[in-house]
């Protein structure tokens, strides 16, 4: 008799917590009540909670997390997105943003660039990127040469991009920084970046208005 009363005492437990579960999915008992936004520095909060399709006093256990953080992936400034529930009433959505790393003009306006080498806006520059010249539209390869030459050169010393005015760059081989000061260092094709970041490093400190660094061991100046 014991058994049998500890067996049904079991089953319905579990049709409790069945139950429960079911109530809790289909009637909206744990509602979206806030919708906190991390991360969008470029990113206005406003479209991000739009695009999202999330809605205050929806049900929280319904959304749908995954299709929320895919078409917040798609805005321009995005890098990354996750999408969380925090009960009793949060949607937590924390972005990471693409950095700008330069910009390119074109006939439709300026194209900012991420560190990648990747088109984020055509729009404003943002502070601190820098523009490119001479770079073919039709050269997928160049801008991507061009910006890891910039990690590079942050690598080594971040305040070495701040000496920078723009950068020449008709192909991937042929890369020259302009300075601020009007010097030109030709750095040459985005190869051996490391060494050449560290070269960078020393001749700013030198005179000389300009300076070929493409063969690191053995610089040169005019």
């Amino acid at each position: 008799m014991r058994r049998k009363t500890v067996t049904w005492s079991i089953v319905a437990l579990i049709l409790l917590v069945v139950i429960g579960a079911a109530v809790t999915w289909f009637v909206p008992v744990f509602r979206v009540g806030s919708i906190e936004i991390t991360g969008a520095t470029r990113t206005d909060p406003t479209e991000v909670e739009e695009v999202s399709g999330i809605a205050e006093g929806s049900n929280l256990l319904r959304m749908d997390a995954t299709a929320a953080a895919t078409s917040i992936a798609a805005l321009p400034w995005v890098e990354s997105v996750t999408v969380n529930r925090r009960l009793p009433s949060t949607v937590q959505i924390d972005l990471v943003e693409r950095e700008a790393a330069v910009f390119v003009r074109r006939g439709d306006g300026d194209h900012v660039i991420d560190t990648s080498g990747r088109a984020i806006i055509i729009g404003t520059p943002p502070p601190g990127s820098i523009e490119v010249r001479g770079a073919r539209e039709d050269d997928p390869d160049v801008l991507p040469a061009v910006t890891a030459v910039l990690a590079a050169i942050d690598a080594q010393d971040p305040q070495l991009r701040t000496l920078i005015a723009d950068i020449q760059a008709p192909d991937q081989f042929d890369i020259s920084l302009h300075l601020t000061d009007g010097r030109e260092i030709y750095w040459g094709s985005s190869d051996n970046n490391h060494d050449k970041a560290v070269a960078l490093a020393t001749v700013v400190k030198r005179e000389g208005g300009s300076w070929n660094i493409s063969s690191p061991s053995m610089v040169t100046v005019r």
